[in-house]
Formats: structure tokens, sequence, C-alpha cells
């Protein structure tokens, strides 16, 4: 494999990486949102909100889980096969437009961008897992949450949604 096509192949896994980061960045964002507005209603409305946010992050992970797991199934039926016919059109389109991206450089610049790529991967591996983990740890902490009573579970949901919203990962 040529310096240009490894480019060429960090660039659409970057793209990957990133979308699945983004993704989950929206479920912590969606869930300090949530948080930041239920600190008005009264105690028993903030109960059933913290109860109904924690239960929404965890379920978004889920469905995300599942929708990876989705796409990669062949499709079936007509309009099915024409959306799949019309993804891979776009992607092969966006290749072509990067494989012309990396064609106009110097081996040095895509080596350079090589590297870049590589580094920003790695750092945004990291942080999806890191990310991924606090969702997970979210929802064996809430499921353990269910032995104590109203006002202790209360404040570990409080505790819970704080560690999620306010982790280094999740707020780089």
């Amino acid at each position: 494999m040529g310096l240009k096509d490894e480019a060429i192949e960090l660039h659409h896994n970057l793209e990957t990486v990133e979308a699945a980061l983004k993704k989950l960045t929206d479920l912590t964002d969606q869930l300090q949102k949530e948080y930041n507005l239920a600190k008005r209603g009264s105690p028993f409305d903030r109960y059933d909100k913290l109860k109904g946010m924690i239960k929404a992050c965890v379920e978004g992970l889920n469905s995300l889980s599942s929708s990876q797991d989705q796409g990669r199934k062949v499709p079936k039926g007509l309009a099915a096969a024409a959306r799949a016919f019309s993804d891979a059109q776009e992607k092969l389109d966006a290749h072509m437009t990067i494989k012309k991206k990396y064609s106009g450089m110097s081996k040095s610049e895509v080596k350079q961008a090589c590297d870049k790529m590589k580094t920003q991967i790695e750092k945004n591996e990291t942080r999806t897992k890191a990310i991924e983990q606090l969702i997970k740890q979210l929802h064996v902490s809430y499921e353990q949450s269910k032995q104590h009573m109203p006002r202790q579970r209360y404040q570990d949901m409080k505790t819970m949604v704080k560690t999620v919203v306010y982790d280094k990962a999740v707020t780089d």
C-alpha cells in the first residue's frame, strides 16, 4: 500500500471515529442540558427527571451500538437497495474527493498529514472509549442505586450525572 492510499484510509478512519465521538458527545451534552434544566423543579420532579435522563442516556448508547450492528446487515427490499446504492455512490464521490486532495500533495506533506491523522484517531478513540465507559458505569451505578431509599438514591443519581457530565473526557 502506497503512502497516499494509507492517507486515504486514515482519512476514512478518522471520519468514522469522529462521527462516533460526535454521537457520544451529543448524548452527554443532552444529559448536561437536561440536568441543568432539572435543577429548577421541586425535589420530586427532579428525582423523576434524573431517572429519566439517566435511562435516556443509557438507551442512547445502546441504540448507537445496535445501529452500528444493523449497518452491517444486507438491505432487503427495493427501497433499502436504492438507499444502499445512494449511500455507496456518496461514499465513492467522497473517496474520489479525498483521493484528489492527497494526489496534489508531496510525499512529505502526505506523511505529515498521515502522522497528524494517526494522532487524532488515537486521541478520539481514547475519548470515545472513555465516554462509553462512563455511560456504562452510569448504568451500573443506576441499577445499584435501586437498593437505596429515595433520598439517598436522589443524591446518588445527582452524583452519577455530575460524574459523567463533568468528566475530563466529556469536557475536552
